[in-house]
């Protein structure tokens, strides 16, 4: 298990982010919330995935699209002072995230829709780890109206990048992720619809 001092977070922090794999580990066997692969390397795969976004988080409001299980947004929602909020369309996931947030006490909005039933915007950060492809999230981006977006992508990413590129111009910066050998940190702004 990763220290605290390691994640770089409080010691308050690091009991509720204990408290939240051990109720991950309990929900898992009803509901498929993370890879099950994972499971056993929550503080490498989970936690310190969803906390290498945070210098690239831009403003107070984050939106974590198709949350899941609450990587990165519930992870984000515990250790920073940001408004955040997680849509997921699966209200099982959603029940489990606010069971999550009860018994760590922590502030998180849940949003039980598709993002596309979505009545919010403003917010100055999308964020998502594994919901679709760029294309997708470019898309969602361009109808909440929202400027930036920080997403974790795996090994396919150039591909995504290029096919994304034939129905949007967008601007963007990729960097290695530091828990996944074939991942990718992307940070994404200044897009707009092809015509």
């Amino acid at each position: 298990m990763i220290s605290a001092k390691e994640l770089n977070v409080s010691r308050e922090t690091y009991e509720k982010l204990k408290i939240y794999e051990s109720l991950l580990l309990k929900w898992q066997k009803a509901i498929n919330l993370v890879s099950r692969g994972t499971l056993e390397h929550y503080w490498e795969r989970h936690v310190r995935d969803s906390l290498q976004i945070i210098p690239h988080i831009r403003g107070k409001n984050i939106l974590d699209i198709g949350s899941g299980g609450g990587f990165p947004g519930m992870v984000l929602a515990m250790v920073g002072d940001w408004d955040v909020v997680c849509v997921d369309s699966d209200k099982r996931k959603m029940l489990f995230l606010a069971e999550v947030a009860r018994m760590t006490d922590t502030a998180v909005r849940l949003e039980a829709c598709r993002i596309e039933q979505l009545r919010l915007n403003g917010f100055d950060t999308l964020c998502a780890r594994g919901f679709a492809s760029l294309t997708k999230l470019l898309d969602v981006m361009v109808g909440l109206r929202s400027e930036y977006g920080v997403f974790l992508k795996g090994a396919k990413l150039e591909a995504e990048l290029e096919k994304a590129a034939t129905q949007f111009d967008f601007k963007y910066e990729k960097r290695p992720s530091e828990t996944n050998g074939n991942g990718y940190i992307l940070t994404v702004h200044s897009i707009g619809k092809r015509k």
